[in-house]
């Protein structure tokens, strides 16, 4: 359920991340294509969401980030859970702030702070200002130095800082469902700071649109997700939502991952990158350019005394030694196009279209 790591590694510009590549790109993506999922569709991504956040609950983290962004929809149609850069499990090393004292903190998304408030704490020039200087998206990049996003997914208990569990990864799950089914989330605004008022107030701006036409079953859910920690479903577990009867028709005794997906993404051939938003190189010369980018984040990494420290990212070079069974891991050959699945030739289809919405 989550994105296999191979390598990590890091030289004195970059860290490196060798990793699975799921072609079908993400969740959101496909959200934005199709506007509102039909509740079997829906149905079946939470169900796999649900098994992927108990998997990453059981080795004793708490993800932090779960959002459509970060549910990548892999060759048949299954998900695949990523982005665990905000990921913790309380361990001194996920602590950022060890990290980038003295530097301009990519502050956690799921602890927002009040030094972002004050525009003089700002160093990121004019490219990277504060978010109530830009009401246009296209110019909110110091959010990437507050939030690290949008507070749409983030739960109550979070933003009023109260103390967290992994229960605020199923207020997600509540949320993501909610915009699954109604087209929106529940707690949209013009701006990140009214959207943390609408979360935070949640018993009240928590609704289902009238002209919105879903299950008792589906309301009910959404409503035991997006709730008080106390109250919400998975404080004993991931069972207690399995066991929900909106999902009375999954059976998550057999193997998700062997059932037939009511989604397959088009994949042209293996490399293919057409179900992700294209990428745009700033100034055409990549994220590094010879403007002097490097050595500035060179300094940023460097003590007082102009030394590279051994640990500025501690335990970050990896390499994949074992299968998840405990085997020694064999790395696999590069998959080739007539493996990708029986009968796959040229740029067909791998199965039916979003736009074929009635077999969903």
């Amino acid at each position: 359920w989550v994105v296999r790591l191979y390598y990590s590694f890091q030289d004195r510009d970059s860290l490196y991340f060798v990793m699975d590549y799921i072609p079908g790109g993400d969740m959101m993506s496909l959200l934005i294509r199709m506007g509102v999922f039909p509740e079997p569709l829906a149905r079946f991504y939470v169900a796999e969401l649900t098994l992927a956040i108990e998997s990453v609950h059981k080795m004793g983290f708490i993800h932090r980030d779960i959002k459509p962004d970060n549910i990548l929809i892999d060759l048949d149609g299954h998900i695949k859970l990523t982005d665990f850069g905000l990921c913790t499990g309380f361990r001194w090393t996920h602590n950022s702030k060890y990290y980038q004292k003295g530097s301009h903190v990519r502050q956690d998304s799921m602890e927002p702070s009040d030094f972002w408030d004050d525009v003089s704490n700002c160093r990121c020039g004019d490219r990277l200002m504060t978010l109530e200087q830009h009401a246009n998206r296209l110019h909110q990049r110091c959010l990437a130095h507050s939030l690290v996003g949008t507070p749409n997914y983030i739960a109550p208990e979070v933003l009023l800082r109260k103390g967290y569990t992994q229960l605020c990864d199923w207020w997600s799950v509540g949320v993501i469902l909610f915009e699954m089914l109604v087209g929106q989330p529940p707690f949209l605004a013009s701006t990140p700071t009214e959207t943390q008022i609408k979360v935070i107030n949640w018993e009240s701006t928590l609704q289902v649109p009238p002209q919105v036409k879903l299950s008792p079953e589906a309301v009910d859910i959404i409503g035991h997700l997006c709730c008080s920690a106390e109250d919400r479903l998975g404080a004993n577990g991931a069972g207690e939502i399995k066991a929900h009867p909106f999902f009375a028709e999954v059976d998550f005794s057999s193997n998700l991952r062997q059932q037939l997906a009511p989604y397959r993404p088009k994949i042209a051939h293996p490399m293919d990158t057409s179900n992700f938003d294209p990428v745009e190189e700033e100034g055409g010369t990549g994220a590094w350019s010879d403007s002097g980018d490097s050595t500035r984040a060179l300094d940023v990494l460097c003590s007082p005394h102009g030394k590279h420290p051994e640990h500025a990212f501690y335990e970050f070079t990896f390499r994949r030694f074992f299968d998840d069974n405990g085997c020694p891991f064999r790395y696999p050959k590069p998959l080739e196009a007539h493996e990708l699945s029986p009968g796959f030739s040229g740029a067909a289809s791998l199965g039916p279209e979003v736009e074929d919405k009635k077999g969903l």
